[in-house]
């Protein structure tokens, strides 16, 4: 796509160089696994369990941020992406849009700039997520260790759902004037896609209707990928299995919303 690279490089150094955003960006994760992930103790649902033990039905994890660590990397994926589109509305309204329309730039380039530069964001508070949860008291225990095919498993999902919730939301974006109608429909379906799925809670502890709806929720799909790696480490054919569908599933998910971005993005814009 003419002219992808250096829209993306605009839009990472528009993150780096407004120091609130940046750092806003890069502590909202550390809140998020040291506040939420210590906040609750597995243990002390069951009597007689020892501290640290391992405590079904959260399987073998050791602690409650172990087994969140998959599910709060998805979720806060699912933050940024939510608002990668906004950028194409600002862009919209202080004029830079039309200026690129006229330029020998694909139009499908200038919504992927957005959603190129938002998944780069997203493994950088990935990355950082997980040293904080590494260094917090009672933090996230690699008890297998990791190796490089668990680290690829984990990036790939993060990739995954960060361009398939990054297109929706630009392709949102791409006929809206008021930035004020996307904060609406995010504040209306972000926490929906949280909840009503595996990212916080085993299915186990959900209400039965509500964890077959969390079957189908893409949320759920890269929270359990990671998860299962970092608490197993070397898979069982059948954990294998599992995570190999659930990576199928996000994989299918993002080609189709790539293809229906690319499409929407060259017949829809407009100034």
């Amino acid at each position: 796509m003419s002219g992808l690279i250096p829209l993306t490089v605009r839009e990472l150094r528009k993150w780096y160089r407004n120091p609130v955003f940046f750092i806003v960006g890069l502590l909202q994760p550390i809140f998020w696994i040291a506040l939420f992930g210590s906040a609750f103790d597995i243990t002390k649902l069951f009597s007689g369990i020892p501290k640290g033990a391992a405590v079904l039905p959260f399987g073998n994890a050791p602690n409650y941020i172990t087994f969140i660590v998959g599910g709060i990397l998805t979720t806060t994926s699912l933050f940024t992406a939510l608002f990668s589109g906004t950028s194409l509305i600002f862009d919209r309204r202080l004029g830079n849009l039309g200026r690129f329309l006229v330029s020998p730039i694909r139009r499908s380039s200038i919504v992927f700039s957005k959603i190129v530069s938002t998944t780069i964001r997203i493994l950088v508070q990935a990355v950082i997520l997980v040293g904080a949860a590494l260094l917090i008291p009672n933090g996230l225990k690699l008890v297998h260790g990791i190796s490089a095919p668990d680290i690829f498993i984990i990036a790939a999902a993060l990739i995954m759902i960060a361009f398939s919730f990054s297109s929706l939301f630009s392709i949102i974006a791409i006929r809206l004037k008021k930035q004020e109608t996307i904060f609406g429909i995010i504040n209306l379906i972000n926490l929906p896609l949280i909840f009503a799925s595996y990212a916080l809670f085993p299915a186990a502890l959900m209400a039965s209707w509500l964890a077959n709806v969390a079957k189908y929720n893409p949320v759920s799909w890269s929270s359990e990928a990671i998860r299962t790696v970092i608490l197993n480490g070397n898979l069982s054919p059948s954990q294998f299995h599992s995570v190999m569908l659930d990576l199928l599933y996000l994989f299918l998910l993002s080609v189709f919303m790539i293809i229906l971005t690319i499409v929407l993005s060259e017949k829809e814009i407009r100034d």
